[in-house]
């Protein structure tokens, strides 16, 4: 049997900079500059940049537990300006998950799945996943 010859539908290029090239930048970088932090944060962006990264700003999460009236028990999650509570639904057996936001732009940064499935942004029509 002949070999296959593949044809790739989306050539693979090799990046031009390297995750241990941005590393050895960076720990360089870290080790020896005098700059002050502005300067020196913009750096660090610009060599994430080059690897095609982004810098993104990291959220802290506070996580806390509580109890109902009645002695359930309550999870609340908190990070930036949206708060998730978890909490058994007080007509049955099931969980009630509840999300808030308080500004029309961490509405918008939300992303909410169940079992895989985009609920928020809005999945598919029908419901079901791709």
């Amino acid at each position: 049997m002949p070999d296959a010859t593949v044809t790739w539908l989306r050539p693979r290029t090799q990046p031009g900079y390297s995750d241990t090239a941005a590393l050895n930048d960076l720990h360089a970088l870290l080790t020896s500059s005098s700059d002050g932090e502005q300067a020196l944060l913009g750096d660090v962006a610009q060599i994430l940049a080059r690897t095609g990264r982004v810098l993104v700003r990291g959220r802290d999460i506070e996580v806390s537990t509580t109890e109902t009236t009645l002695g359930w028990p309550v999870a609340r999650v908190d990070s930036g300006e949206t708060t998730v509570t978890v909490r058994q639904e007080p007509a049955g057996p099931g969980l009630r998950i509840e999300i808030t936001t308080s500004t029309p732009a961490e509405r918008d940064a939300l992303a909410v799945t169940l079992d895989g499935c985009p609920l928020h942004p809005a999945g598919p029509p029908g419901g079901h996943c791709a």
